[in-house]
């Protein structure tokens, strides 16, 4: 009898120990787990104003499907059964505000919580606002003394870092009409609070006078031309140099004398008349080689127009070409610049800083420049 109670008694400190050794190991992170799941309220403000912003569309993302609800007079969306841990994606929307997405850690200090609040700010788009407005210009033509607009719907996109914000940054866009105006309406205060403006980089054809491409024989052989090239207009990048290309040149046939030298000549601009003729030419490179006495017929290429010229240049005796060209007709219409490219140099002119204050506008232009990598 006294055997028996004494194995039940060892058989109690055995459980007692197993019991013991088991809530030594269940922790409270076993209990979290176990539990999982939370009810979860999401309160919306306006961060700006510190109100609550009833009607909100409240978006998460829960077992993997989209779940939505609307915030109460309080400004509380309420979601039930939602798993305990982080990076809950949630997205808040609605007329007249900020949309702001987030990451939410459904965080409990206590595992026998059954409930979670977070905060997510927004901000008004129709209550202490500002503007921000401007024009933007770009030089897709160099041969012309205008400055182009950019292209209809170039975003310009204004960017609030506001510290400790839930959404971390606002970022406010807008794309410009047809005449390159833009306007952004932003949040601001009373006090004033700073932006900063991205401008989209373009890549857009780009007229230009050039004397050739790389690798070209030499001028005569090789003549001015206007080219449309691909070009990045990069508002942090630096402007690439313009060419110095003349508007109009003149050539002769090459010598009959495989040895001789090709006559190169150009046009006098300060002779031209009225109405742009060429009334006088001058010579560069004495040409040799040529047959003494022959007539030979001055062509003109004009990159920009002009008609009529009739001119010959006489071959001395020596086959040399010297002296002056017989000009019959003087022509007209023909540029009467030497630069085709009119454009010079420029680089991109933008304001990325911007500090606003409540029902302020402020004028913000911007200027892409001349390119700042061309495809050749």
């Amino acid at each position: 009898m006294k055997k028996t109670r004494i194995l039940s008694f060892l058989l109690v400190i055995i459980l007692a120990g197993v019991f013991t050794s088991c809530k030594d190991d269940f922790t409270e992170e076993d209990a979290l787990n176990a539990q999982q799941t939370v009810d979860v309220s999401i309160y919306v403000t306006d961060y700006f104003n510190t109100t609550a912003v009833s009607g909100a569309t409240v978006s998460i993302i829960k077992d993997g499907a989209t779940v939505t609800a609307e915030t109460n007079e309080q400004g509380v969306a309420s979601f039930s059964d939602i798993k305990i841990g982080g990076g809950l994606p949630v997205t808040v929307e609605k007329e007249g505000f900020t949309k702001v997405n987030k990451l939410v850690d459904i965080d409990v200090t206590n595992y026998r919580e059954g409930h979670f609040t977070t905060t997510v700010d927004v901000l008004s788009l129709t209550e202490n606002t500002a503007i921000i407005k401007g024009k933007l210009e770009i030089e897709t033509d160099l041969t012309n003394e205008e400055t182009e607009i950019v292209p209809e719907g170039t975003e310009v996109i204004a960017i609030l870092n506001v510290e400790d914000f839930s959404g971390n940054s606002i970022e406010i866009s807008a794309t410009t009409d047809a005449n390159g105006n833009y306007e952004l309406v932003v949040p601001a205060t009373n006090y004033g609070v700073e932006y900063t403006l991205k401008y989209q980089t373009l890549t857009l054809d780009q007229k230009i006078a050039k004397n050739g491409n790389k690798g070209d024989e030499e001028f005569p052989a090789t003549l001015p031309s206007l080219a449309n090239i691909s070009t990045v207009f990069n508002p942090h990048g630096s402007a690439l140099d313009i060419p110095s290309v003349p508007s109009i040149v003149a050539t002769l046939p090459a010598p009959t004398d495989a040895d001789g030298t090709q006559a190169e000549i150009y046009v006098d601009f300060g002779s031209m008349t009225a109405d742009g003729g060429i009334d006088d030419f001058d010579v560069d490179v004495t040409g040799t080689g040529y047959t003494p006495g022959a007539e030979l017929n001055v062509t003109v290429t004009s990159l920009f127009g002009g008609s009529g010229l009739a001119a010959i240049w006489t071959v001395d005796g020596s086959g040399n070409v010297s002296g002056n060209a017989n000009i019959t007709d003087t022509g007209s219409g023909y540029p009467m610049t030497y630069e085709a490219n009119k454009a010079a140099k420029d680089e991109p002119s933008f304001s990325f800083e911007v500090e606003i204050s409540s029902g302020e506008i402020v004028l913000q232009n911007g200027d892409y420049g001349t390119g700042t990598i061309r495809a050749e």
